[in-house]
């Protein structure tokens, strides 16, 4: 296992589909507050506006717990949670303590973490390739490095604009709408950042969730996507441009039956750690040899 990374979940045999999947949101899910490290997140969130001022505090869902139960259907819990905050605990200076102190406190190392999930795709082309784009200089973290498409299921989706992530009640949220716009958001993320149509993307299968260490361990949910593209379509469709073409610079394929073998590549050493999570969990999968032809 890579140091950077490692699984908090993995599915079962044959992935998870959407209707398997149960939320529980509530604010008892939210990041807990800790009056000492509280002004830090401030003042890095306008340290990070100054590099980046295309920076914004959007809302995120805070991954709580996730576990299979005896139906094999996966329980989630989920807080609410925002970019800023996400900046200011996982990627703070204090993380180490603040990590500490959760477990010291509270019996649990993350409770004073933002743990914004993430989403990720292993996105399959036609003909046997695997996606990667490499990162910009203009996003918020990994910059430059190989990365699977993804982002961030967001309940502004669900609920509108806010100036505040806080000033949303979760209590208010649906969750089968909330399942939703996890699996959703996988499929836009790579519409906008690949430019691929939703009509060449199949349903998505949740197959874990990975952990991100350099962030200490935030979360991401990994999915398997198939597209009816050839890898030169899609490579056609990036270079034409997208929404948020100016996340990334370049795009890479990589043969299915090579994925296995990238944790002793040179590629490996490039890669964001959203995407070696994502090869992790689907290299671990009992059920990935089934996917590898389309």
């Amino acid at each position: 296992m890579d140091e950077e990374v490692s699984v908090l979940y993995q599915a079962s045999s044959g992935g998870i589909r959407r209707d398997q999947i149960e939320v529980a949101l509530s604010r008892e899910f939210n990041r807990k507050i800790h009056s000492f490290h509280e002004p830090g997140i401030d003042v890095l969130w306008q340290e990070k506006l100054k590099e980046n001022p295309r920076l914004f505090n959007g809302s995120k869902f805070r991954l709580h717990s996730i576990q299979e139960k005896k139906s094999k259907n996966v329980y989630i819990e989920l807080g609410v949670t925002g970019y800023k905050d996400f900046l200011g605990t996982n990627w703070s200076k204090n993380a180490k303590e603040m990590l500490r102190l959760g477990e010291e406190e509270h019996g649990n190392k993350q409770a004073y973490m933002s743990d914004a999930l993430g989403v990720g795709a292993f996105l399959q082309t036609k003909d046997g390739f695997v996606v990667f784009i490499r990162r910009s200089q203009h996003v918020g973290e990994a910059q430059g490095l190989w990365d699977i498409p993804g982002g961030h299921p967001e309940p502004e989706e669900l609920v509108g604009k806010v100036n505040n992530p806080a000033d949303i009640c979760i209590n208010d949220l649906n969750p089968a709408l909330v399942v939703n716009e996890i699996f959703d958001s996988t499929l836009r993320e790579i519409r906008d950042e690949v430019n691929v149509p939703l009509s060449s993307l199949s349903e998505p299968i949740f197959l874990g969730v990975s952990l991100n260490h350099t962030s200490a361990f935030r979360p991401s949910a990994d999915f398997l996507v198939r597209c009816s593209l050839s890898s030169q379509e899609v490579k056609h469709l990036y270079d034409s441009g997208g929404v948020e073409a100016e996340e990334s610079t370049s795009i890479k394929f990589v043969l299915i039956q090579d994925v296995k073998k990238l944790p002793e590549s040179e590629l490996w050493h490039e890669m964001a750690p959203s995407g070696k999570g994502c090869i992790v969990v689907y290299n671990q999968a009992s059920f990935c040899a089934s996917y590898s032809v389309l």
